[in-house]
Formats: structure tokens, sequence, C-alpha cells
């Protein structure tokens, strides 16, 4: 099914750790729908009926003001909501055993690769954390806390209304420094790469195999536990690039 980044965001309301799966038919097969109310200005181009999102898009066709009749009111769903013929499946969340780490946070990307048929490992893109959330749920996901107060009240005792600390400049014997390591460091941890194996049952599921190839490449991955990244095969050329764009140009200029 070929879809456009625009159709693909009123397809997926929202950022899951899950697949989004047909159930009737594989991904190159067209899916039969029947028109519906809730997208009533949506073109015959898709395939499905798509669902409608929280704003209005140029592919829902609507004038200014049938944006205010549709979107006068609008009820947010906390779930992964798909159009009809779709469903998904919950295979990994934040918290869950990685190897010897754990499910990252926020992931924005997945790649699934198959070995075989029906199995095979999906590649995960923890992106960053969302702080407010990421603090609130903390010690319920993780099963330990953090000293999020004790920061917290010198944030508000340094008569500064920034909200910030410089942590570098703190002397290496205040206890307020190794409060903000020690919080950055699960922050860090949350973040970088996940590869987990997974199958698909005889029930029609996929679910984790929890193989030995499961890896966790983190944000902290190489600080402390001498496990850094090796570069191998062409693409290892490109740091080794004298002269380039974005970051490389970047490091140039300032050495």
């Amino acid at each position: 099914m070929s879809i456009q980044r625009r159709e693909f965001l009123l397809l997926m309301g929202g950022s899951v750790s899950a697949l989004a799966l047909g159930s009737l038919t594989g991904c190159n097969s067209k899916v039969s729908v029947t028109p519906q109310t809730t997208t009533p200005g949506v073109k015959a181009s898709f395939t499905f009926n798509p669902i409608k999102g929280a704003i209005p898009l140029e592919t829902d066709g609507f004038k200014p003001e049938q944006q205010k009749e549709q979107y006068s009111n609008f009820e947010v769903v906390d779930d992964l909501v798909l159009p009809d013929g779709f469903q998904y499946q919950v295979i990994g969340t934040w918290g869950d055993k990685i190897g010897d780490s754990r499910f990252g946070y926020n992931n924005d990307y997945l790649s699934f690769i198959p070995t075989s048929e029906n199995e095979g490992y999906l590649a995960i893109n923890f992106e960053y954390i969302s702080a407010a959330p990421w603090m609130q749920t903390y010690q319920d996901v993780i099963g330990k806390s953090l000293p999020f107060d004790e920061v917290k009240t010198v944030l508000k005792g340094q008569g500064s209304k920034k909200s910030e600390i410089n942590a570098f400049g703190l002397p290496d014997k205040d206890p307020n420094k190794a409060k903000i390591r020690e919080i950055s460091k699960e922050a860090l941890l949350d973040q970088g790469l996940g590869i987990i194996s997974i199958r698909k049952n005889a029930d029609g599921k996929w679910e984790r195999t929890n193989s030995s190839a499961d890896r966790r490449i983190s944000g902290i991955s190489g600080l402390e536990d001498g496990r850094y990244l090796k570069a191998t095969g062409p693409a290892v050329a490109v740091f080794r690039k004298k002269q380039g764009l974005g970051y490389i140009a970047a490091q140039s200029r300032w050495r």
C-alpha cells in the first residue's frame, strides 16, 4: 500500500511502541472500505477510510467554514486509533527488558528485518524523553526513585528566574552535582536504539522471542562501560572525510 507522509499522519494518530497490522490482507493488497461520515471531505484516492485527526489537513478538503463545523468539538482518545480493517499490538513498552538494558522512551521509528517467514528483528529508535511525564511516571515504570524533588528545590532556591542549573560549573563535592548526573544518566539510558527479536505465533499474534541477539545502544553506551560502536563497510568513509557539510564542517571550524 503506497501512501504519502501526510496520508500516513492521518492514518497514525500517535506514536506508540506498536506494529500497525493489516487484519485481513498484506501490505501490498488493497483494503475494501465503506464510506463513513467521520471524514466527509476526504477524496476517494484512499484505499481505506481515514480516521478524523485532531486538526484539519489539506487532504480533508475542508473549506474554512467546514473546518469550523467539523472541528468545533473533538474527542481525544488515549489510544492508537486506526481505520477499519487495521489493528495493532503492543510488542514492547518503556521499561521492558532488552538484553542487559531496557526498552527506551518515545520511539518514532520502527523497522522490521525478516530472518525467515513470520520471524525477524524489530529495530526501534528511542528519539527523546518527554521530561514532565518521564519524571512523573519514572518510579512506577522503572521501580526506583530519582532525586527529582531535591533538584527542583535547588532550582527554586537559587533566586533566578531561569529554571536551569549549570551542573558543569558546580564543584565536584557538591551533592547536587551527583544528583543531576544520576538523573541525566537515566534520561540518556532511555534514548538510543534497540533491537528485539519477534515472531508471529500460531494465533497470528506477534510476540517477543527474547533471543541473545537482542541489543540496546543507549545515550551512555561507551561512556563508562567501554562498549563503543565500531563502523564497518563502505559507510566508514564518511567518518574519514576531512572536509564536508553539517557536523563535519562544524567540527573542522572549531578545531
